[in-house]
């Protein structure tokens, strides 16, 4: 196969970035992964071989951070997916240890890839920074959640700084040759895990090993890892994906109960999952004292619509797996492992 072009992924260890290397791998292109300790690298290899040859896939050790290994990393490169900074549900005690890396790490990569010549970045984000302030509505790509409201995490905030730090980079450019930018706003993501890390991999694993007791009144759109790489690679090639924010997740995104995904385990056998809903105000109370509770507290009781029809517009995309699907694959790999 002849190889396309080299495209540079950052956070190569993620669940997400996992998945979007091998669809890149699928495709014949030749992939760079960041990585913050090359002692990853086998990891990350081994969950790749399990759906396609890594042979076309390296890495490169950097930190979000610090300069080193950027201008490296991106030689040669004409695409970026910047899809590092995971979900991170805990609240941290100075908000700039996640504020600061994912905005300035974002800027850094940005200016990297335009000094290297790359054509287009990817930045995966997340549907919380649409609407999310609110605890009700239907929404599309033209809403932002007000990132000084009171009534998000430190995480969603440090998302929605990190989106415009990243369009304000990308419309203050001069010269006649100018970085492109697509914008990814993804749901939950599950589907089958690669590695034995992951976000959503905890999740689960928590839930079919019976320590969490009660089911939080969480609402969460979703989105399969698998098709979330199509998404990613399709934004990546569109021509008129460009200066685009576009939603990934399912036609009826945002009607996923937590308590719809722990049902579906419990019909598969996953019998440790928990069946008593959480009363929010025992979490909120909790928040107090635990910083995981304390971050889940703003999450609670949302039920917000998002209108993803033009990104079926744009990449001529839609998810087909359905949570069920999602769900079980994910338990099954970790089940597996």
């Amino acid at each position: 196969m002849n190889i396309k072009g080299k495209v540079l992924v950052t956070g190569a260890t993620g669940s997400v970035a996992l998945h979007c290397i091998a669809q890149l791998l699928k495709n014949g292109y030749e992939v760079v992964g960041t990585l913050r300790s090359k002692s990853r690298e086998e990891e990350v290899k081994n969950g790749i071989e399990k759906v396609v040859s890594s042979t076309n896939l390296s890495f490169i050790e950097t930190h979000l951070m610090t300069d080193d290994g950027w201008e490296e990393g991106m030689t040669g490169c004409k695409y970026v997916m910047h899809v590092a900074m995971p979900f991170i549900i805990a609240e941290p005690k100075d908000p700039d240890d996640i504020i600061l890396p994912t905005v300035e790490g974002t800027k850094r990569v940005l200016r990297f890839a335009k000094e290297a010549g790359v054509k287009r970045v990817v930045l995966t984000s997340t549907t919380l920074n649409v609407g999310h302030h609110n605890y009700s509505g239907s929404y599309d790509q033209n809403s932002w959640t007000d990132h000084k409201s009171n009534n998000i995490s430190t995480y969603v905030r440090a998302k929605v700084l990190q989106e415009l730090a990243a369009w304000e980079f990308i419309n203050s450019q001069e010269g006649k040759t100018k970085l492109e930018l697509t914008v990814l706003l993804l749901g939950g993501v599950f589907g089958p895990a690669l590695t034995a890390s992951g976000v959503s991999r905890d999740l689960i694993k928590q839930l079919i090993e019976g320590k969490q007791p009660m089911v939080p009144d969480l609402h969460i759109p979703m989105v399969d890892f698998r098709e979330s790489a199509i998404a990613h690679l399709k934004a990546m090639e569109t021509k008129l994906a460009n200066g685009k924010r576009l939603i990934i997740g399912n036609p009826d995104i945002g009607i996923e109960s937590f308590a719809s995904i722990c049902r579906v385990l419990r019909q598969n056998g996953f019998n440790k999952v928990p069946k008593i809903k959480a009363p929010t105000f025992l979490i909120k109370l909790m928040g107090l004292f635990d910083k995981e509770a304390r971050g889940m507290a703003p999450l609670l009781g949302k039920i917000n619509r998002l209108d993803s029809s033009l990104t079926k517009e744009i990449l001529n995309w839609e998810p087909t797996i359905p949570m069920e699907k999602m769900v079980i694959d994910l338990a099954k790999s970790i089940d597996s492992s």
